[in-house]
């Protein structure tokens, strides 16, 4: 568990939960906790939530540009019911952790990650990464193998080469004109903005529920919108790591939709042929998304790599 100090230093915050009103009151026995974690010059918003004796712990690892309130209710408390303990967080330069002007790395990102795990004193962890989480979940278990149980692998990719295939033409000119427009200035047309993207990303198979995807939008307005920030820039300037991705011996669980219109399929049967250690279990239709028809059966295969 989480040490003594860890929880006297959450009291506070925990009483404002307790005030507020979590999302997690209908899982009353797990425990949420928050606190701050200084990596660098930058500090980082972490979550946890944890059942009593708990013996593993799942770090979850966002997508670029996503807060990390865009992981689903039930998805947390499933895998932290599965694994013990969950711990996630605003990566930096989105959500409650650190704004930047100034550019960073992938190593920084990577560092980052390292901050949480040797400041929470989490030991070894299990690392579910999505898209660029999954990058950066890579990249530390090449760099520090000694904290790393397993690896899972959500819709990500070895390294964005040309010939794993590239994003849908569509898309490329859909993200460019949004980029060529400018950012939006009111907080309707930035939630509409956010929203947008998603139904983009999303498969054929699971519906989507726009009416729903702007209610979290606008709540993830009013608690702070960053916009376009530099994970897109650290993603596509990061070190090509493909070769070295060979050398990791680590038991890791591939998940990936067909549909994908970010990282085509490609990018995930070549993970599975780099990684000895892998299992690949293709989603029919699914594309760059969580959506919440498919979390129970997420859940399920993340549950199989323990």
């Amino acid at each position: 568990m989480i040490g003594l100090a860890y929880r006297a230093q959450n009291v506070t915050v925990l009483a404002q939960w307790a005030r507020m009103g979590s999302r997690f009151e209908h899982a009353r026995e797990l425990t949420h906790f928050t606190r701050s974690v200084v990596s660098g010059s930058v500090t980082l918003h972490v979550e946890s939530l944890e059942a009593d004796a708990a013996e593993h712990t799942i770090v979850l690892l966002s997508e670029a540009e996503a807060p990390s309130s865009r992981w689903p209710t039930d998805f947390v408390v499933g895998i932290t019911r599965s694994f013990g303990r969950c711990v996630w967080f605003d990566t930096r330069d989105i959500g409650a952790s650190t704004w930047l002007d100034d550019p960073y790395s992938m190593r920084d990102l990577v560092a980052d990650v390292e901050a949480v795990i040797d400041e929470l004193d989490l030991g070894v962890v299990d690392l579910l990464g999505r898209s660029m989480g999954g990058e950066v979940a890579m990249r530390l278990a090449l760099s520090r193998p000694e904290l790393v149980n397993s690896l899972i692998l959500l819709s990500t990719t070895p390294g964005r080469r040309e010939e794993l295939g590239l994003p849908e033409q569509w898309l490329i000119e859909k993200m460019s004109d949004r980029l060529l427009a400018g950012a939006p200035s009111s907080d309707e047309d930035r939630a509409n903005w956010i929203v947008d993207q998603l139904e983009w990303f999303n498969g054929p198979v699971f519906a989507f529920d726009r009416a729903a995807a702007l209610v979290h939008a606008r709540a993830e307005v009013r608690s702070g919108w960053r916009g376009p920030n530099g994970h897109g820039l650290a993603v596509m300037e990061a070190e090509d790591v493909v070769e070295r991705i060979r050398g990791l011996r680590v038991p890791t669980s591939i998940i990936h939709g067909t549909a994908d219109p970010v990282l085509p399929v490609d990018h995930a049967r070549a993970l599975h042929a780099l990684i000895e250690d892998s299992t690949l279990t293709l989603v029919e239709g699914l594309g760059h998304e969580l959506p919440e028809a498919f979390i129970e059966q997420l859940i399920q295969l993340i549950g199989s790599v323990r």
